[in-house]
């Protein structure tokens, strides 16, 4: 996935406002089956995404710690 979680985030804020207007101006139905899978495939691999990328940092800045205690000692 190329985009980053925060813009993921944002395309989904974005099209939950549109729908949400649309169902208040009374001329769109329930969300479809479809478009509640799209979604909460989309938040997943987000939310994976984002995960991913917080051990990812997480584990260098263990490194990062490990490597000045060690050229420390």
């Amino acid at each position: 996935m190329g985009r980053k979680p925060e813009e993921y985030a944002r395309l989904l804020a974005s099209a939950l406002c549109k729908l949400h207007a649309a169902e208040s101006r009374g001329g769109s139905p329930l969300l479809s089956e479809n478009s509640v899978r799209v979604i909460s495939q989309t938040i997943a691999a987000a939310m994976d995404e984002a995960r991913n990328i917080h051990i990812h940092e997480e584990l260098t800045a263990m490194n990062e710690r490990r490597e000045r205690v060690l050229l420390h000692s």
